[in-house]
């Protein structure tokens, strides 16, 4: 099996992950691409190639020095070859959300992505195919949009007390951002399960953990995912370059 870099560049954080095959052998993440660890990863093991992908513009920065190694590397773009069709236009979609979508797509049955990060993504993949997805503000996004853009209102987090309603400012902001974010991804659910009866729930992103349990509570099985995109990464770097 081939020993493959994987980068995922997000808005506010880089994950760097070591695989051997689709099996994980090391990850770490870090926040700004100043810190990222790649040479630590490669002090491991000698990879065969590296795969990028990101949100941002300086995909470069990782992408000419992994390069100059003299090793294959996967750059994910809208015009790169995939796995799976997309039924979305490829100028405009995230590189984390398509690989996300090529991580779950093993058996072509249907899957939900929710990736919790800065934005929230659900996107929807069934039958080798990315169907569509929907994007909306990230649990910090909506904490600090009610702080900034109101003249009393504070910045809350969301560790602490969640009540089904808030007895104090506190508390009122916590479930209502909470319940909310959970209630629309529950909603985004049963809207694709109304197609795909075997649909499953892929949770991933800095969020998830803190999502899981209330997800639970709303009736949801959520499957945790953190290697989603690095093993959607994975089968990129596989279907373009033969080792």
């Amino acid at each position: 099996m081939s020993r493959l870099l994987t980068i995922d560049i997000g808005n506010t954080a880089v994950k760097a992950a070591l695989f051997e095959g689709e099996m994980l052998v090391q990850s770490a993440v870090c926040k700004g691409l100043v810190a990222l660890p790649v040479e630590q990863m490669l002090a491991v093991s000698q990879v065969e190639g590296a795969a990028v992908c990101s949100v941002c513009d300086d995909a470069d920065i990782v992408v000419a020095p992994l390069a100059g190694l003299g090793v294959p590397v996967v750059a994910l773009g809208p015009d790169t070859p995939l796995p799976i069709s997309v039924c979305y236009d490829r100028r405009t979609i995230g590189a984390d959300r398509l690989a996300a979508a090529c991580g779950v797509a093993a058996d072509g049955r249907a899957a939900l992505v929710v990736d919790a990060g800065t934005a929230v993504t659900a996107d929807l993949v069934a039958g080798f195919s990315m169907i569509g997805g929907n994007i909306s503000p990230g649990l910090r996004l909506r904490f600090r949009s009610l702080n900034n853009f109101t003249s009393r209102l504070p910045l809350v987090e969301p560790e602490g007390p969640l009540p089904g309603f808030g007895t104090d400012t506190q508390t009122a902001i916590r479930a209502g951002v909470m319940r909310g974010l959970a209630a629309e991804i529950l909603a985004e659910y049963n809207e694709a399960k109304l197609n795909y009866n075997d649909l499953s729930l892929i949770l991933t992103g800095g969020d998830a953990a803190i999502l899981s349990p209330l997800l639970s509570e709303y009736g949801l099985n959520p499957v945790a995912d953190s290697n989603a995109v690095g093993r959607g990464l994975v089968r990129i770097f596989n279907y373009n370059v033969s080792l």
